[in-house]
């Protein structure tokens, strides 16, 4: 099924404001969140997910312009080549006084690693993002690539498993806690109850104590290692996107999910082509005699070069297309022109014969020597 627009899932105008944007998915959530649409939650959760990918957009300002601008195409180095995943709602928060009292909420996000509340013990364990920026010459936006990148980062240590514990034996619940991983208080004040949540400090959220720690890994669960991995650039990626692998990250502790790793995208510029959006744009300098009887020019391209072909009497500043010889569409089968601006080269000096010969072509006489200029009434006597 053909994804809806963003706009139209939420029910919202373009021009919509932030809080407009809020308010529409508030609503919505109320009506097809799995906790409440009991009568047929496999059809509620696809809508819920759906509502939710589209505030996840909406209510960012940086990913709301790509999607407005490119459509679908500008947001999907933000999801990954499976599309929009629980993993990347990153404001499932934003429902909490809605939901966060209903257990089934709290099972349906903490499937996921989502916290609420506090910290969840399945995200305290989750290991850090990794960012680096990875330079690609600007032909690999046009064909697409993959590089092979070393990411350093921590691993899970092999002798224990990640669990930090020697030999693999097992952890101790917390006695603190009773294995929950989080502290949960109750402050009365007058008729009302504040209740906060939060790590518990002697397990750091994990629910888990070590007996004995792995010598290895002295009890941290993670050995440091550099990664080699393959990373796929997709043709018609914008200069500066970031592209996100999930789980190759740093390791996360005791037994917790790995982090994710951010690679942003940066072209090196080639001094003879510049891009803007799918359009290429380069200047070629050609000679006075092929503006005036047209001939043929060799003009740089993204894939190398090609013959343009020069009418006679092109002017200075002239710009010729050469068609989808630009960039390609985020993945896409279109694309974009290359546009050349013509400057003419005027020579700076020419011999006699060339002089006289441009006089003959273009008709024009000798000025008179400096100088020497005829008076008016001379003029008009003769």
């Amino acid at each position: 099924m053909a994804k809806r627009d963003y706009y139209e899932v939420l029910g919202i105008p373009r021009s919509a404001s932030t809080d407009e944007v809020k308010s529409a998915y508030r609503r919505l959530a109320r009506q097809y969140h799995p906790d409440v649409a009991k009568d047929n939650p496999k059809v509620a959760e696809e809508r819920f997910k759906e509502l939710s990918e589209a505030y996840e957009v909406l209510i960012d300002p940086e990913k709301r312009r790509r999607y407005d601008q490119l459509g679908f195409s500008g947001v999907e180095t933000d999801f990954g080549p499976q599309g929009f995943t629980w993993q990347n709602f990153t404001h499932a928060g934003d429902l909490e006084d809605l939901f966060g009292a209903s257990p089934l909420f709290r099972q349906f996000f903490e499937g996921f690693g989502m916290p609420f509340g506090g910290v969840s013990r399945r995200e305290s364990g989750r290991g850090s993002d990794v960012e680096m920026a990875l330079r690609l010459p600007l032909s690999a936006a046009v064909r697409g690539a993959r590089p092979t990148v070393e990411v350093p980062h921590a691993k899970p240590c092999a002798d224990c498993r990640g669990t930090g514990a020697k030999d693999g034996t097992a952890l101790e619940i917390c006695s603190e806690c009773d294995g929950q991983g989080q502290l949960r208080r109750v402050q009365s004040r007058g008729f009302s109850q504040m209740i906060t949540i939060g790590e518990c400090p002697r397990c750091h959220g994990v629910g888990r104590k070590i007996t004995e720690k792995c010598p290895t890994c002295r009890g941290t669960g993670t050995t440091s290692t550099v990664e080699k991995l393959e990373i796929e650039v997709p043709a018609g990626i914008e200069d500066g996107a970031v592209l996100r692998i999930p789980g190759h990250g740093g390791a996360g502790r005791a037994g917790g999910r790995s982090g994710d790793l951010y690679v942003q995208v940066v072209f090196e510029s080639t001094g003879a082509i510049r891009r803007a959006g799918q359009d290429a744009f380069t200047e070629v300098t050609i000679p006075l005699a092929t503006a005036v009887l047209g001939g043929r020019v060799t003009v740089p391209t993204l894939e190398g070069h090609a013959d343009l072909q020069i009418p006679a009497g092109t002017q200075p500043e002239t710009q010729f297309r050469l068609r989808a010889n630009g960039f390609p569409r985020l993945r896409g089968s279109s694309r974009g022109d290359l546009i050349v601006t013509t400057h003419v080269e005027v020579p700076r000096s020419l011999s006699t014969k060339q002089r006289e010969l441009v006089r003959e072509g273009l008709g024009a006489s000798e000025p008179p020597p400096q100088g020497r200029r005829e008076s008016f009434f001379r003029r008009r006597s003769s």
